[in-house]
């Protein structure tokens, strides 16, 4: 009941992140605009569309319905009434790409039946690699390992009562997903508040282990393994973070997600589930 309890507060937590992560980067996506009538010929501009593209470059003309802009590529001209917002910083608005590397706890719900599990925690390590596809969301790849242990049952010691023994047994789990991320992208952006919703695969390890039958009538033992057992489901991930600039280029970050896999082609929101928690750091290209 407690690990319910405690599922359904994360979800509503993740849920608020969500909407939070979208209404702040609508509300700063004009923090740093200038007037269309401000512009000066010869002087750099970053001029942002209302379809979100971007055009970076030096005004070499303008009248009343075009304005020439100078770039790397070439020379552009641009709709005065397509320009959403003018901008003096020559920086890129958006973010091209944001790459992630980090590791942490792997934490575990539920039961198995035939475990003597007390739910520690593991370890988790993750790789991430996104494409912000708009001021406020983006696109993300995310690739992971963790790593459990398991005590499954070995033998008893004596007949009655029962002195269970019990072993180790490593459960290796490797993610992929594909992430949609709500967040801000703005590269002027020093801290950002985000969330997460993704779908994709999951492949589990049960490891090999050595267990032993015990034959009361003739007080024998008897040695048995366990062999290596693999599984792959598809799995849902939801969750939500945080990150911060150390510099142009580096930040750190830190975000939770919940996992859950299907079982018999459901997934089971309350059942069995896997809460990384993790930490690391960025670096962004624009």
């Amino acid at each position: 009941m407690l690990k319910n309890i405690l599922s359904s507060i994360f979800l509503s937590f993740v849920f608020s992140v969500l909407f939070f992560s979208a209404s702040l980067g609508n509300s700063l996506l004009a923090q740093d605009d200038l007037l269309l009538d401000s512009l000066t010929t010869g002087s750099k501009y970053r001029i942002t569309m209302y379809n979100e593209k971007e055009v970076i470059g030096k005004v070499i003309k303008q009248d009343t319905i075009y304005v020439y802009m100078a770039t790397e590529e070439g020379s552009v001209r641009v709709r005065r009434e397509d320009i959403f917002s003018v901008s003096k910083t020559t920086i890129p608005r958006l973010i091209k790409g944001l790459f992630t590397i980090g590791g942490g706890v792997f934490l575990q719900s539920g039961e198995y039946g035939g475990y003597n599990e007390s739910n520690k925690p593991g370890y988790s390590l993750n790789l991430t690699a996104a494409y912000p596809f708009s001021e406020n969301k983006a696109v993300r790849l995310d690739l992971s390992y963790s790593r459990l242990q398991r005590e499954p049952y070995a033998y008893a010691l004596s007949y009655y009562p029962y002195t269970p023994v019990f072993v180790k047994q490593n459960i290796d789990v490797y993610n992929v997903f594909v992430d949609i991320v709500f967040g801000d992208f703005n590269t002027n952006t020093d801290f950002s508040i985000y969330g997460i919703a993704g779908l994709g695969i999951q492949h589990k390890v049960e490891g090999e282990y050595e267990y032993t039958d015990y034959n009361y009538y003739d007080s024998t033992y008897i040695n048995r393994t366990y062999p290596s057992y693999s599984s792959t489901f598809f799995s849902m991930a939801i969750g939500g973070g945080l990150r911060f600039k150390i510099n142009k280029r580096l930040g750190a970050f830190a975000e939770a997600q919940y996992n859950m896999s299907t079982y018999e082609g459901f997934f089971w929101f309350f059942g069995r589930g896997y809460f990384p928690v993790r930490a690391g750091i960025t670096y962004s290209i624009y």
